[in-house]
């Protein structure tokens, strides 16, 4: 796929059908905090996050990274992004920054192709703006050291192929869970909620 046809795709999609496959990731420990969320609502921190696509030996590529062993998403698998803040103008603005603060590549706003909807976490109290963007060539990634152990470069259609339930450990328990795999690691959560609607996306356009 090129440029031209994901900008298609990304700006004419069903928001419904991609919601509705995030849906379908969630797992019983995130039904668990979605039901504690919705029983009694509290206030949500907007942050985003870069879905990066480009073209690398005729396959679609995205952009992933590991996170550091510290903080509430240590170890975690997720694309690059973070909280807003009060100077960003939009969420592409957040993303295009925590984009250039974590992984050393400058995405233009001219770059962007399109967003999804955006997911929910109660566990961490954010809402995640998934925006995505379209790049020739991704350059060389300066990671940061306090926030990323790796950067990885991930094979869409390899991710898309791998999903499956797999055992994850979360609050000191076991649960089994919808998720994809990034090499040996596996996505779940709403990383993976976001991966399902590129794919529920991609899907529809077909």
């Amino acid at each position: 796929m090129d440029r031209s046809v994901l900008s298609l795709i990304f700006k004419n999609f069903s928001h419904e059908k991609a919601e509705k496959c995030a849906d379908e990731m969630l797992s019983d420990f995130q039904r668990m905090y979605f039901a504690r969320y919705y029983a009694n609502p509290f206030p949500l921190r907007r942050s985003a996050v870069m879905m990066l696509l480009f073209v690398r030996d005729d396959r679609l590529k995205t952009i992933m990274i590991e996170r550091t062993d510290i903080g509430v998403h240590a170890g975690q698998i997720s694309f690059p992004g973070g909280k807003a803040e009060p100077s960003d103008a939009d969420s592409i603005e957040t993303a295009i920054r925590e984009t250039m603060e974590e992984i050393g590549v400058r995405v233009r706003r001219e770059d962007v192709i399109g967003d999804l909807p955006s997911v929910k976490v109660p566990v961490s109290k954010f809402e995640i703006f998934p925006v995505v963007a379209f790049v020739d060539e991704v350059g060389d990634f300066k990671k940061s050291e306090s926030e990323v152990k790796k950067v990885l470069e991930v094979d869409v259609e390899d991710m898309r192929t791998s999903l499956g339930n797999r055992v994850v450990t979360a609050a000191g328990k076991q649960y089994e869970v919808p998720s994809f795999l990034c090499g040996n690691s596996v996505v779940w959560g709403a990383t993976a909620m976001i991966v399902a609607e590129m794919f529920g996306v991609m899907a529809d356009a077909v």
